[in-house]
């Protein structure tokens, strides 16, 4: 097999996945009729059932404290 061919099929195959991740995502969001509110609501619910079961680790978003921030800068120009 070329080379050529292998990347050929590592792009189908890309896009095969990439085809059935936006069917799952349509599906999920028919569920709530397309409503982005109902939708947030839905994966922020999601999220915190994943959060209290301590199955996943997540990473947490950062702080818009000013002083979070500002000793986070000191520490990176030392």
């Amino acid at each position: 097999m070329e080379d050529r061919e292998i990347i050929e099929n590592e792009k189908n195959a890309e896009c095969e996945i990439v085809k059935e991740i936006r069917e799952i995502r349509h599906k999920i969001s028919a569920q709530f009729d397309h409503d982005v509110g109902r939708l947030v609501a839905h994966y922020q619910a999601l999220e915190k059932k994943m959060r209290q079961s301590g199955k996943y680790r997540f990473a947490d978003l950062p702080s818009d404290d000013p002083k979070t921030l500002e000793s986070a800068d000191t520490k990176a120009s030392d």
